[in-house]
């Protein structure tokens, strides 16, 4: 089997599995749902294992559109999540773990196990932080652990962008500013992408 071959059977049956909960596809592997304020979106990557069988994951997204369109702008691609996380880090004991198949009757096998999961793990997230005033509690943690898979940066970009969406503009601009003053020494990268937003949101004042 090769890499194409597992894809198309994981995506057919995928396709499946995942309208039982409402979610319809939105491209090979990447299935969407309309939730609150957002686009609930769940990924499967997929790769075949040296040993034979293909092996998947999940990863848990959400899209919100009121944020992505000064975050990325309009041009980004609409299955570019604002906020992802692996479906592995919302189990209680966070342990890495992929699903495996050899043959579409391995997949048939799994579809319980898969259905049972999303809906213990992957809807009550979709449910909690697709508001994004639960989004913003959650971000403006002091613990990275609670950034969901974000980084510094990429944390205070969502936060002063849900700060300009509500209003406070002049205080989103501020957020941004001091964020560069901060980093004022730091290497380019550390810069580059809160300089791009700070003037996408001054042109959009």
């Amino acid at each position: 089997m090769t890499l194409d071959q597992a894809e198309q059977l994981l995506d057919d049956f995928l396709q499946d599995v995942l309208a039982t909960l409402g979610f319809q596809r939105m491209e090979p592997l990447i299935y969407s749902h309309p939730a609150n304020e957002a686009s609930a979106l769940l990924s499967f990557p997929c790769r075949l294992d040296a040993r034979g069988p293909a092996c998947f994951g999940c990863s848990v997204w959400l899209r919100f559109e009121s944020l992505e369109k000064h975050l990325r702008g309009p041009e980004a691609k609409a299955t570019i999540p604002t906020i992802s996380v692996p479906l592995h880090l919302l189990r209680e004991n966070k342990s890495f773990m992929e699903w495996q198949f050899y043959r579409p009757d391995d997949l048939e096998n799994l579809r319980e196990i898969i259905l049972s999961d999303l809906q213990a793990y992957a809807l009550p997230f979709i449910k909690q932080y697709s508001i994004l005033p639960e989004l913003q509690i959650r971000l403006e943690s002091p613990n990275p652990k609670d950034w969901f898979v974000l980084g510094p940066e990429q944390r205070l970009n969502v936060l002063a962008v849900i700060q300009f969406v509500q209003g406070d503009k002049s205080g989103a601009l501020k957020s941004l500013d001091d964020a560069l003053l901060e980093r004022k020494a730091a290497l380019p990268k550390k810069r580059l992408a809160i300089e791009i937003l700070r003037k996408r949101l001054a042109q959009a004042v």
